[in-house]
């Protein structure tokens, strides 16, 4: 089913300094594929903590909010809260798909006390445009619970494939559509979609700046 997607303006972000609900400690032996923890670099080291999950072989997708990340390589075009970094992955790659209106997902990331944390709920079918200057992107919801930490951390579906990675709490300064009213709480991911775009883009970028130096190397000495 295609997620509807419905601009609501006027709306606020929390960039995870809180919380929305109390996720559950992961297992010691659970496995989440493609995540893992980040943290700020120079001229800062470890003074942010952060979640990502694995998007390829070689590069990942965290959130931008997050300060100070080391091997930035993309940032979001539309302002979005999303960067791409360089990171070869230790493991085996997660699947992506879009999500499925009204079906479980699970939130995975770090909580404050550095330990992995993970939420269930539902996705929701409304997409909503932030209140953020230069960011009209469409993100999705679910009523998964998240806290400070998790921001960058993977959304799994029901399936476990990755959906989306949380970028943080949505607080609504406007009434809520009538298909979000009973929820408790609502927290803000990019899905699949958007992050498969900036991909797209990314690696259109990457070609053109190869095909260029080629053409540089090629270019004829007149004598």
């Amino acid at each position: 089913m295609a997620a509807i997607k419905i601009a609501v303006l006027g709306l606020t972000l929390s960039v995870l300094v809180g919380c929305n609900g109390i996720p559950r400690p992961a297992g010691p032996d659970e496995t989440f594929p493609g995540y893992f923890t980040v943290s700020s670099g120079i001229p800062a080291p470890y003074m942010f903590q952060g979640s990502a999950v694995q998007w390829n072989r070689q590069y990942a997708v965290s959130a931008a909010h997050i300060p100070l990340l080391s091997d930035v390589v993309h940032r979001c075009s539309t302002g979005c809260d999303l960067v791409f970094i360089r990171r070869d992955a230790d493991g085996s790659i997660p699947t992506w798909r879009p999500t499925i209106v009204g079906e479980k997902l699970q939130t995975v990331g770090l909580s404050p006390f550095l330990v992995t944390v993970k939420g269930s709920g539902t996705s929701k079918g409304p997409r909503v445009s932030l209140n953020r200057e230069g960011d009209n992107t469409p993100y999705a919801l679910n009523d998964a619970p998240v806290v400070q930490g998790m921001s960058g951390g993977p959304v799994y579906g029901a399936d476990g494939a990755v959906v989306g990675m949380t970028v943080g709490i949505f607080l609504p300064k406007a009434p809520l559509l009538p298909s979000l009213k009973n929820s408790k709480s609502l927290s803000v991911y990019v899905p699949y979609d958007i992050i498969q775009r900036e991909w797209r883009l990314f690696s259109e970028r990457q070609a053109e700046a190869q095909m260029k130096q080629i053409d540089s190397k090629n270019q004829m000495v007149k004598l």
